[in-house]
């Protein structure tokens, strides 16, 4: 199941229309992954780095929403409220923060960009409205919640994986929370991403094997030195 392609076109345009970037800062390195801060009102967030992982397996934890919960740091509730994780859909999610803090919860729109010629895949979100999920008591709804997961594989070497968000939070927050829960939360993720990948092996078979032969007929990037079969005369 897919949206329409002009309810898509809405989501990149209000992407765009979110505000010119700055130039990203350095902030750390640990465990071989990079963090990045960007100016703004909210600050963005990134990390990123290499894994020895391959696309298809990293691609199947990924769009598997309802066990985001089982990595996402905080993360208690997280399912699809429409549409389809592979392409396009609308999420809920509801994070359990430790006290004294609120719980907060969201509602965001996921877009999935392949573009397997260069072995990139690309899942963009940003916040959005829901009948299927109205506001309640006991959570505070995230104002604003934008970012992306970037996988590539360039054929060059391990798989570089991304991730950046743009998030208020809303309400009142410690400064340590704020930093668990939005400063240090690309950095986490993305450790938390790799570990669930390694735990789950073996879980996503059949999603790993269709992914493979959809992307096997698309040209992919040689690697440096890859031979190229000569034509016959």
């Amino acid at each position: 199941m897919t949206f329409g392609t002009s309810l898509a076109g809405s989501f990149l345009l209000a992407m765009i229309l979110a505000g010119s970037p700055g130039e990203w800062t350095f902030l750390y390195e640990k465990a071989g992954f990079k963090a990045y801060e960007r100016k703004g009102h909210p600050v963005a967030y990134k990390a990123e780095g290499t894994v020895p992982l391959s696309l298809a397996e990293v691609a199947a934890v990924l769009v598997d929403t309802p066990r985001h919960r089982e990595w996402v740091n905080r993360l208690a509730e997280s399912r699809v409220l429409q549409g389809d994780p592979l392409t396009h859909c609308v999420i809920y999610s509801r994070y359990s923060l430790p006290w004294p803090a609120s719980d907060r919860d969201a509602v965001v729109e996921s877009v999935v960009e392949e573009d397997i010629p260069r072995g990139e895949v690309r899942v963009r979100f940003r916040n959005t409205l829901s009948p299927l999920a109205p506001a309640h008591t006991g959570c505070i709804r995230v104002p604003l919640s934008e970012g992306s997961f970037v996988l590539r594989d360039d054929g060059r070497g391990p798989l570089f994986v991304s991730y950046t968000i743009r998030l208020d939070p809303g309400g009142w927050l410690p400064d340590w929370i704020v930093r668990l829960f939005v400063r240090d939360a690309p950095y986490s993720t993305l450790r938390a991403f790799q570990a669930q990948v390694l735990r789950t092996r073996g879980q996503y078979d059949a999603f790993i094997a269709t992914q493979k032969a959809r992307w096997a007929g698309a040209s992919r990037p040689k690697a440096p030195g890859a031979q190229v079969d000569a034509k016959a005369p």
